[in-house]
């Protein structure tokens, strides 16, 4: 279901509901479809509060003419005694509508945040659950006008720097919200007019959380003593701003294709790219990178961007954690951010060539018959082993502590701790060093060096092929082993592929 904006629709198809003013109804239906997405299932989130219900009757009237499979999902939080009737007038007006309608109930828990941000998180999960239920790729809310004002205020009140300026944006992933520049009272008019009811929140009237204080006396003390339309004018900053924003994506893109790489679970930048920018391109690179692992958008808080700056300042090899399981670690030419900590341990085996997944490299390890000629080389991501001497079945494991290791070329072996040190291997890396062993031995300490065990048994052939592989998707034809992402439903890797699954019973 795709989005774009339609602007040679002609309302004059849709009758207008009985009642409403004709300017106010058409001023809505075009607001709606200047942003509308094409025909296919559409979710409206409906709370039975005025804007949501608006929102509702409005997408009804259109929808014969869009396209849309229309339904209603509403999410009761249980904090409110009375919650349940709110879920209990949505659904009366779903069936009256002759619409389909979901009801979730969620908990609602802190856990350190708001209460208000806590509910959001859990509507937003509940939400896009029933989204993939009803197949619909969309979901409509109702935000206004009014809520954009309010939104943009307290994010000034609270020092946000330009992309919390930018508010809600229209079209936002799977979020619309075709009614961002409609005032609260023109919906409220338009549902007057139809004869429509709405549910009451008590608890907005409450003074006590932020958005509510600013609702009932920050705007009306703004409009009545400095600006009557501080709402237009603040959601003037929010496009201006948001503007400002996709400029900035678009430039963080481009100096991501010039000087970033992905490392597994790591997003890494060059230090000496990064270091020559102004400091606000530097914010602005350390937030769309932190925002592009969270997949919660640059939501990095200043404090915590300007400690990444200072890590940058500072000497190789000091680390920092940041909230929402994100870390960065300054190496010796490298910025890197990641969002998982250190790797668990692993261990698999393999019975014959097949290609395994690691999934703290997001990657593969490929096994496959070579004939040679091998490349003997201390380092990369390749190395030839000879078949004849090998030892089935391999197995691949993470490094032990204290475990020992003979390099190859090296006169003796010692703890391979103190050889990645020695040859200024990132903390980051050494965590992840795969080890490849038969049941005599150490063969590889990948990607660092082949054993001294590969060149005393090296031989005429044939051979075997080891090989890092950093991407997702194998070979079509191929084998697999038990812990490849085929088995565990990873996206872009889904059952049907045509492939051997190895030794999975």
């Amino acid at each position: 279901m795709g989005t774009f904006r339609d602007s040679s629709f002609d309302l004059s198809l849709v009758p207008p509901p009985a009642g409403v003013k004709p300017g106010l109804e058409r001023d809505l239906c075009r607001l709606i479809m200047s942003t509308a997405p094409g025909p296919g299932p559409l979710l409206a989130a409906v709370s039975g509060g005025g804007d949501s219900v608006a929102l509702l009757r409005l997408l009804h009237l259109l929808a014969p003419h869009r396209g849309w499979c229309l339904s209603l999902g509403h999410v009761d939080h249980g904090l409110r005694p009375d919650s349940g009737q709110d879920a209990a007038f949505v659904q009366d007006l779903a069936a009256g509508l002759g619409l389909e309608c979901r009801v979730r109930r969620v908990e609602v828990r802190a856990r350190g945040r708001s209460p208000e941000e806590a509910a959001r998180l859990a509507r937003r999960a509940a939400l896009l659950e029933m989204a993939q239920e009803v197949g619909a790729a969309v979901i409509a809310l109702a935000h206004n006008a009014d809520d954009q004002a309010e939104t943009v205020l307290a994010r000034t009140l609270t020092g946000s720097g330009p992309s919390g300026l930018a508010g809600m944006l229209p079209l936002d992933g799977p979020w619309w919200r075709p009614l961002l520049a409609a005032r609260r009272q023109d919906l409220r008019d338009c549902l007057r007019g139809m004869g429509q009811d709405w549910r009451r929140d008590p608890s907005n009237q409450s003074l006590a959380p932020l958005r509510n204080r600013i609702r009932h006396q920050l705007l009306p003390l703004a409009a009545e003593t400095v600006n009557p339309r501080v709402v237009e004018a603040l959601g003037r900053l929010a496009g201006l701003c948001a503007q400002e924003e996709e400029f900035w994506r678009q430039w963080c893109l481009e100096q991501w294709g010039a000087a970033g790489r992905a490392e597994g679970t790591s997003l890494c930048l060059e230090l000496s790219h990064i270091i020559r920018l102004p400091l606000a391109a530097q914010r602005r690179l350390v937030r769309f990178l932190a925002g592009e692992l969270s997949g919660q958008g640059q939501h990095l808080l200043y404090p915590h961007v300007e400690q990444v700056l200072k890590l940058l300042a500072g000497p190789a090899g000091r680390q920092l954690t940041l909230p929402g399981g994100l870390w960065a670690a300054r190496e010796e030419d490298t910025l890197r951010l990641d969002r998982d900590g250190p790797p668990p341990q692993f261990a698999a085996r393999l019975e014959g060539p097949g290609w395994l997944w690691l999934p703290h490299l997001r990657g593969w390890l490929m096994v496959e018959p070579d004939p040679g000629p091998p490349r003997l080389k201390a380092r990369g991501p390749e190395a030839w082993l000879p078949a004849a001497a090998l030892r089935w079945p391999l197995t691949i494991r993470s490094p032990l502590a204290g475990e020992r290791f003979h390099p190859l070329g090296a006169p003796g072996g010692k703890r391979l701790s103190r050889i990645l040190r020695d040859r200024k291997i990132a903390p980051w890396w050494r965590r992840r060093t795969v080890m490849v062993e038969d049941q005599e031995g150490l063969w590889w300490a990948a990607p660092w060096s082949l054993a001294q065990r590969a060149r005393l048994a090296a031989q005429a052939g044939p051979w075997l092929r080891l090989r890092l592989v950093d991407t997702i998707d194998p070979p079509v034809y191929t084998r697999f082993f038990k812990n490849a992402p085929f088995h565990k439903g990873l996206a872009g890797l889904p059952p049907g592929r045509g492939c051997q699954t190895g030794d999975d019973p």
